[in-house]
């Protein structure tokens, strides 16, 4: 029985999850070019076979073990990557990090099924045939590729990455839609369209919503790109904020570093690099169980697009009160934050699921995996804020934060520059138990 999982990806590479790593290996066989995705993998020996003339390849190394085949794979990337993590897994917040998204970053977002079922369905929903279309943020050209599925007559795609930008533009054409879509390298605050947008599409939310600055981004593009009554999509997003005893995750910053920085000497070079204390002047991307929560969920933001109303540049630096009443004994680590976005009429995006394990649901996911699914988003994750001094908390007692955001415009930070800081205290009955201070950029 065949129980890897294997996806083909842009550039003509297969990834192959199997025994809990992950490969990334040229899609077609050395020999006569036979599609490895047909082919079959041993779990035990890490090995792939090309269904046409039965050449093995190591998925490790690439190299040919029997068969005809004198010539390796190329092996792009292999380890334990992607999706394979564990609950309160402490990972490098990536929307700090989007312009350095290499391609195993983006394998991730295109296998990250809660991300594409819903992007998918809220598209073919929202496109019209004949439609204009704007991909802000456009990546590897999946969203684009999806509204000319839908219909769109045009789709421009922004993006930063002009690298990135030049596989989108193949990825559409090879499926056709070459002269459909135009590709424009750069930051859209620079760039004009040469018509107005029917409907803008975006996923440059971060998982507090607005950590890819979105708001400023999306502000701009409605009022610049978009025709007078055209859509918007997301329309609204939502970000909540909820006070964790995530105890092995603190412990992770406490005592170590994070899965993706390289090690402790590396991450505590790049945290004096940002100038900060130590490791708790930072968030995180970690998948947060509920059963962490010590209180219930609270409103931080919400941004509706749409409107001219909803959503104002200016948004982008405020300052939030938010009061929680403890609901049961545990130890206060920090704070857990997600979003929930509206992208069309019918169809929401909500990244609070903390269920990873795949669940056996038969369906077929967006991008041609296994039907499985499960309710974590695997790009996203959660955002971990966490405090230096774990509290012990009791029901009943409260916890104050003041969670506020500025906008950096003369850093080298640049467009997407932002600070954080998360201030508050502990109080059990008229008692201030706790102060936290934290900010990620001191």
């Amino acid at each position: 029985m065949n129980e890897a999982e294997l996806h083909e990806l842009p550039g003509d590479r297969l990834r192959v999850r199997v025994a809990g790593k992950e490969f990334v290996i040229d899609a077609a066989c050395t020999h006569r070019k036979g599609r490895l995705v047909h082919g079959f993998v041993n779990s035990r020996t890490l090995r792939i076979t090309c269904p046409l003339h039965r050449t093995g390849f190591d998925l490790a190394t690439g190299c040919p073990v029997a068969g005809p085949a004198a010539d390796a794979l190329t092996v792009h990337r292999a380890g334990v990557l992607g999706q394979f993590y564990e609950p309160e897994q402490v990972w490098l917040p990536a929307s700090e990090q989007l312009l350095d998204w290499d391609d195993g970053f983006h394998d991730l977002m295109l296998g990250d099924r809660l991300r594409m079922d819903a992007y998918r369905a809220a598209i073919t929903e929202a496109v019209r045939p004949g439609d204009t279309v704007l991909d802000l943020g456009t990546g590897t050209g999946i969203l684009a590729q999806w509204a000319l599925e839908a219909g769109a007559a045009r789709v421009y795609g922004i993006d930063l990455n002009e690298k990135v930008l030049d596989t989108a533009a193949q990825r559409l054409r090879d499926a056709g839609f070459g002269d459909r879509f135009r590709p424009l390298a750069g930051h859209s605050f620079d760039l004009r369209l040469p018509e107005p947008a029917d409907i803008v599409i975006s996923e440059i939310l971060g998982n507090l919503a607005d950590n890819e600055n979105c708001v400023a981004i999306l502000d701009d593009a409605r009022r610049r790109f978009l025709r007078p009554g055209g859509a918007m999509l997301p329309r609204t997003v939502e970000s909540y904020l909820v006070p964790v005893a995530a105890e092995s995750a603190h412990a992770q910053l406490r005592d170590g570093a994070p899965q993706d920085s390289g090690g402790r000497a590396a991450f505590a070079a790049m945290l004096s690099a940002r100038g900060a204390r130590d490791a708790f002047d930072l968030y995180y991307d970690t998948v947060i169980p509920a059963s962490t929560r010590l209180a219930a969920p609270r409103l931080l933001r919400r941004y509706g697009f749409q409107d001219a109303d909803g959503v104002r540049e200016q948004d982008t630096q405020y300052a939030c009160e938010l009061v929680y009443t403890v609901q049961r004994d545990g130890l206060f680590t920090g704070f857990q934050g997600y979003f929930v976005a509206t992208l069309s009429d019918t169809v929401a995006l909500d990244i609070s699921g903390d269920d990873i394990a795949d669940d056996g649901v038969e369906g077929g996911d967006a991008e041609g995996g296994d039907g499985r699914t499960r309710t974590t988003s695997d790009s996203w994750k959660h955002a971990y804020v966490p405090v230096r001094q774990a509290v012990p908390v009791r029901r009943g007692d409260r916890i104050a934060v003041t969670f506020s955001r500025r906008h950096l415009r003369d850093t080298a930070a640049g467009t997407f520059g932002q600070v954080y800081r998360w201030k508050g205290e502990v109080v059990s009955g008229d008692l201030t138990i706790a102060r936290f201070d934290h900010t990620t950029r001191p």
